[in-house]
């Protein structure tokens, strides 16, 4: 592959990112502050990039440069870590930005394999969210500030809530293909049984009432998967498209798929909510078709699949009665 070749598929890659309407020169121009001539010398290929503007390119549009000659062998990924409270902020808006990305292509859609419930579900429900962000930050991150605190839904971020809700809306808006299996939903009710029997609620209230939104988030994820959208009440059924599946395969982790207009990835989650993140296509491609297999394997309990759904969420509810009669006990 030319240096030449490689270059001009470099800006191919950065476009597929743009929204229709944003001049690619402009954009290059701002990000490596270069006048719009050189830039447009650099995007036909008649003068090379330099190092620096390489890496502030890939930076800024989260693009590795490795993976334009990345081989089957060789793969090349982005990590994103969170490590304190402060982290978590950037940990979301993180993930608004990438939804904002999605939602921006013509073609868009979003696979999951979950191995709990997508954490965009958790965001329409403020004390459910709530609860999620302490378990994560004091039970897996260690925030030392946390080390002796007990949850109590009275001191939940409203600035953690209202990127939460962001997010819940733009997810709401992409066509997206979901795959669970009963261990799905049992990650969040130990989760909450763990807490509770460990002593770290500070009321019995304040453990009843994020189990009580968890019986709300999964009605109205009942609702969504009969309904097909992730709107309900909408005319809109082709943007926020909802299919949901039951697989008794166990996975293992979670996989997720984004694909807006030609420009694809594939995030892995690691330590239990950092994430891997490629643009590889070859590893896309063996991702996709792993996904297709697990999904042919699966039952369909969205649309028609009244029966196969009723008997999911159901036996879900049930979980959540036992714990919720525990707690009352």
């Amino acid at each position: 592959m030319s240096e030449n070749k490689i270059q001009l598929d470099f800006f191919a890659k950065i476009k597929e990112q743009l929204p229709p309407t944003t001049s690619l020169a402009d954009e290059i121009s701002d990000v490596i502050d270069l006048s719009i001539d050189s830039v447009y010398r650099r995007l036909r290929g008649e003068t090379a990039l330099t190092i620096n503007e390489i890496h502030t390119l890939c930076n800024h549009f989260q693009i590795s440069f490795d993976s334009l000659t990345d081989s089957f062998e060789k793969i090349s990924f982005f990590y994103g870590k969170m490590s304190d409270s402060q982290g978590f902020n950037s940990y979301l808006t993180d993930i608004m930005n990438d939804m904002l990305v999605v939602a921006k292509g013509k073609k868009k859609k979003i696979i999951y394999a979950a191995i709990d419930i997508p954490i965009f579900h958790h965001f329409n429900f403020p004390i459910l969210s709530a609860f999620k962000m302490f378990y994560w930050m004091k039970a897996v991150v260690n925030v030392d500030y946390l080390a002796t605190k007990k949850f109590d839904i009275s001191i939940a971020s409203t600035e953690f809530a209202e990127i939460g809700k962001k997010i819940f809306e733009i997810y709401s808006n992409i066509p997206s293909v979901e795959i669970w299996t009963h261990e799905t939903v049992n990650s969040l009710v130990k989760q909450i049984e763990f807490y509770w029997d460990s002593g770290n609620f500070s009321t019995q209230e304040d453990a009843l009432a994020v189990c009580s939104q968890a019986k709300e988030q999964l009605s109205l994820i009942e609702k969504q998967a009969e309904a097909g959208n992730k709107v309900l009440n909408t005319l809109d059924n082709e943007n926020s498209s909802f299919t949901l599946y039951n697989s008794d395969i166990e996975i293992g982790n979670n996989c997720i798929y984004t694909q807006s207009g030609s420009n694809e990835r594939l995030y892995l989650s690691v330590h239990t909510f950092n994430k891997i993140v490629t643009n590889n296509q070859v590893f896309i491609d063996d991702s996709l078709k792993w996904l297709d297999n697990l999904m042919k394997k699966s039952n369909l309990i969205s649309g028609v699949s009244q029966i196969n759904r009723y008997k999911f969420f159901k036996a879900a509810q049930e979980k959540l009665d036992i714990l919720i009669k525990k707690i009352e006990e």
